[in-house]
């Protein structure tokens, strides 16, 4: 009986709207309502729901939305704190990861580290010193073997083209029992161009029926060379003279110091004489004609010198 007068004083103090001229609610509605927000209020307090609740007027409508807005506001909350990215799978880093490979291990590091510092080391103030900061160098006036080649061959075309061997190192001289010959002026290098065996460029045939011609006048003499280029006979016509300084080369068999040589110029071979060893200046240029007929030695003994 007690317990039903304490209740029923409480449920006089309550304040409703009826006070404002509208209609109250009943008394089970309020104790409804006042159920459900003790219950939601002590939610969100970590209230255990064995509490007794704390005595208080009855939620009006009004109130009511209050607490429907105050949940929507902590859902809206919620979904801000929520990324819109999408989350990595734990499938997606392990692709990455086989991917990437197997990170290397401490000791292959420091051993990449060591090739890099071998490949590409420190300057030092020692390897940063060098021999021409304190001595100047000379460079070489040495020409290379191309270089050298390079200078012979254009001084070869350049006499060939000219065809005037007055500037050529050489010069006519008188010899001892032979009648003119010819003197080096200059040093040759072994190799090197000394002069053409110039002359007409005639045929087989064309060069026997000169040679017969020639020989019918004994002072006269005979020029001409016979020679073989790739699997053809040629001759060099030099009898007449021309003022060119090759046909005038004299003969030895055992010491020659030139030789001949076949080089095509202008789609045309030429004969030309080299210098077959270093020659001084003032030396008799000398070429083996290299006729072994016994009647030539018959009639020129000093073709076997």
């Amino acid at each position: 009986m007690a317990e039903h007068d304490q209740v029923t004083s409480q449920v006089a103090s309550r304040v409703t709207r009826s006070t404002q001229g509208k209609a109250p609610l009943s008394q089970k509605g309020s104790d409804i309502l006042e159920n459900v927000v003790n219950i939601v209020e002590g939610g969100k307090r970590g209230a255990s729901p064995a509490q007794t609740p704390t005595p208080q007027s009855p939620l009006t409508p009004h109130k009511m939305s209050r607490v429907e807005e105050s949940s929507l506001s902590n859902a809206l909350q919620k979904l801000k704190l929520l990324s819109l990215t999408p989350k990595k799978t734990t499938k997606d880093t392990k692709i990455k990861k086989r991917q990437a490979g197997p990170p290397p291990s401490t000791q292959q590091q420091e051993s990449e580290t060591n090739i890099q510092e071998a490949l590409n080391p420190a300057p030092t103030a020692k390897s940063r010193l060098k021999f021409t900061n304190f001595f100047p160098t000379r460079r070489s006036d040495r020409k290379s073997k191309a270089d050298l080649l390079k200078e012979q061959t254009d001084s070869m075309e350049a006499a060939l083209t000219a065809q005037d061997d007055t500037k050529l190192g050489i010069e006519v001289a008188t010899m001892d029992n032979k009648g003119r010959g010819i003197k080096a002026v200059k040093d040759y290098s072994k190799g090197e161009f000394v002069v053409e065996y110039a002359g007409d460029l005639v045929d087989i045939k064309t060069a026997e029926d000169l040679e017969a011609k020639y020989s019918m006048d004994t002072s006269k003499g005979c020029y001409m060379y016979y020679f073989k280029y790739k699997g053809k006979q040629y001759c060099v016509d030099a009898t007449s003279e021309s003022g060119r300084y090759g046909r005038l080369l004299n003969h030895s068999r055992i010491n020659p110091n030139c030789r001949t040589k076949v080089v095509m110029f202008d789609d045309t071979p030429r004969l030309i004489l080299v210098a077959k060893q270093d020659i001084l200046p003032g030396t008799e240029l000398l070429f083996d004609y290299g006729d072994r007929s016994k009647e030539s030695l018959r009639a020129h003994p000093w073709l076997s010198l």
